[in-house]
């Protein structure tokens, strides 16, 4: 064979390896796609007071067209005591069985994860730190450090939430843990604290946080029933759950140094994130609850408690 004939077959050999190593690089890239999913996560609440449990939650929605063979998820804590309540769901079951529960790591594996898959971690722990950090770790097979990510060893999240301890006397702040829990702020009125507030009978599994004292706010608009200048009190703050509203009823106890309300101004939004305001009444004395919103008062304890469906602000009128 000529020399140029050998020439003219070693360059078109070298034309089809490059043609063959783009095609795979190409076809790499594409089984390297990242899998399509939301993750997200938080302190619930972002600040706890001494005696109450510091929450978090953990969200994965799978978006993809394709199925995982199998998702982790692994938690991380820092200054955590021990673990005092887990929850974990796939599509609102209980998915807690797949998972290995501990107080500074906890693991989970979930296997043929499918389009439109939800899953929810809920973890609080006990704690005497000043503050207290979680890591939600979502990911799939494969080694996700040995690619930067880009394999079907893909992670989400994987971000540190911090709840910290406040010393705010006015604020009271953690997670439910039992059924019947309760959340407040300093209960002893006095001169100095003239009123106290507090959740009362909490379900399990919520996070919860009160404030009152002179950097609580709400809002008030005077009409037939509600004098906004003659108010009296202050304002109490109060969020059960992710702020949301409930077809139940839940308890606000609110102690008084001084005074008696004859009723409460209530402001809050409502479910598509609009002002509210609704007048407190007196409940009827059998099953108050179901009167709901309503309050009923005690003149031995000057103290009133309101049944209401709504997070909010309420005074007292």
């Amino acid at each position: 064979m000529r020399a140029n004939s050998l020439r003219r077959v070693a360059a078109g050999a070298t034309a089809l390896l490059l043609t063959g190593a783009t095609v795979l690089s190409m076809t790499g890239s594409v089984l390297a796609a990242v899998p399509t999913a939301d993750a997200a996560s938080a302190a619930i609440p972002a600040s706890y007071t001494a005696g109450n449990a510091a929450g978090f939650r953990g969200t994965y929605h799978f978006t993809d067209s394709s199925t995982l063979a199998k998702l982790y998820l692994t938690l991380t804590t820092t200054g955590a005591d021990a673990n005092v309540y887990f929850s974990a769901t796939m599509n609102g079951a209980n998915a807690a069985r797949f998972c290995t529960v501990g107080t500074v790591t906890t693991t989970c594996t979930f296997k043929s994860v499918r389009t439109n898959d939800r899953f929810v971690i809920t973890s609080a722990y006990s704690t005497s730190a000043a503050a207290v950090t979680a890591n939600f770790k979502w990911g799939t097979t494969g080694s996700t450090g040995s690619d930067g990510g880009t394999s079907h060893g893909d992670t989400w999240d994987d971000t540190i939430r911090t709840a910290r301890l406040s010393s705010d006397a006015n604020y009271g702040g953690g997670f439910s843990i039992a059924s019947g829990s309760s959340i407040g702020n300093n209960q002893a009125v006095s001169m100095s604290n003239r009123q106290a507030t507090r959740i009362a009978n909490l379900a399990a599994g919520v996070p919860g946080s009160v404030l009152d004292g002179g950097t609580a706010t709400g809002s008030c608009v005077s009409n037939a029933t509600v004098d906004c200048a003659a108010l009296i009190g202050e304002w109490s703050e109060v969020n059960v759950g992710d702020g949301q509203s409930f077809s139940t009823a839940f308890t606000i106890v609110i102690t008084y140094y001084s005074g008696t309300p004859r009723g409460f101004v209530h402001s809050y939004l409502d479910a598509n994130g609009d002002s509210q305001q609704e007048t407190i009444g007196a409940c009827p004395k059998k099953n108050p609850a179901a009167a709901a919103p309503c309050f009923s008062w005690s003149a031995s304890a000057n103290q009133a408690t309101i049944y209401t469906l709504h997070n909010g602000s309420w005074r007292g009128l």
